[in-house]
């Protein structure tokens, strides 16, 4: 067996070491060396910026009012109207009056649906039994140019007809009537006899038609 001499060990240690040196060194130059973030961590990665629009809920506070509570700033008002009873007509067992609005104003406003009408005793007296049905019909916006007039049916029935128990015969002085949307109302003249029992139909109305 030959043994290698002490000059050639060394040399082959001297060149292994150097060959590590050389393979560590080539590591460090391909990485380079990592430049720190902000906050001390990796290099944070940038995505393109979105904006995001959120619109706010409504609380029970700011909600947007219903149909039933919206404002109709185009309504008629009972103080640019005048309100009156058309001629009545027969028929069997009742009488169909017709409920005149003329537009007094000095704008066109709109009448839509149906008026509230009820019996009173006296003109600022109470009311008078069940106050009148919804009797079908279309509702339909009427717009009611200055001195122009739309109208309204209401039809009464003949209280007599009634038994006494069931009906409760009461003398009315005539009608309050509420234009369609709006809270003021007046009073029509129409001496009749009502029925003082609630759970008689006794008045109904159609809704207002130009």
């Amino acid at each position: 067996m030959r043994t290698q001499s002490p000059a050639r060990t060394l040399l082959g240690v001297v060149a292994v070491a150097a060959a590590l040196t050389a393979s560590a060194c080539g590591s460090t130059d391909e990485s380079g060396t990592a430049e720190p973030s902000p906050g001390g961590g990796a290099t944070p990665t940038t995505t393109a910026a979105t904006t995001t629009t959120t619109t706010p809920t409504a609380t029970a506070s700011e909600s947007t009012p219903s149909e039933t509570t919206a404002p109709h700033p185009d309504r008629c008002l009972i103080g640019e109207l005048q309100v009156t009873l058309g001629e009545a007509s027969g028929a069997a067992g009742s009488q169909e009056i017709p409920i005149v609005f003329t537009n007094t104003g000095t704008r066109s406003c709109v009448l839509h649906g149906y008026p509230g009408v009820s019996y009173l005793a006296a003109p600022d007296g109470p009311q008078v039994g069940a106050a009148a049905a919804r009797d079908g019909g279309t509702e339909t916006p009427v717009t009611v140019a200055p001195r122009a007039r739309a109208t309204a049916a209401v039809r009464a029935t003949v209280v007599q007809n009634y038994p006494a128990e069931t009906c409760g015969p009461t003398p009315v002085a005539g009608f309050r009537v509420y234009p369609p949307n709006d809270t003021g109302s007046v009073f029509l003249p129409y001496p009749t006899t009502g029925c003082a029992q609630t759970g008689v139909k006794q008045l109904s109305v159609q809704p207002v038609t130009g």
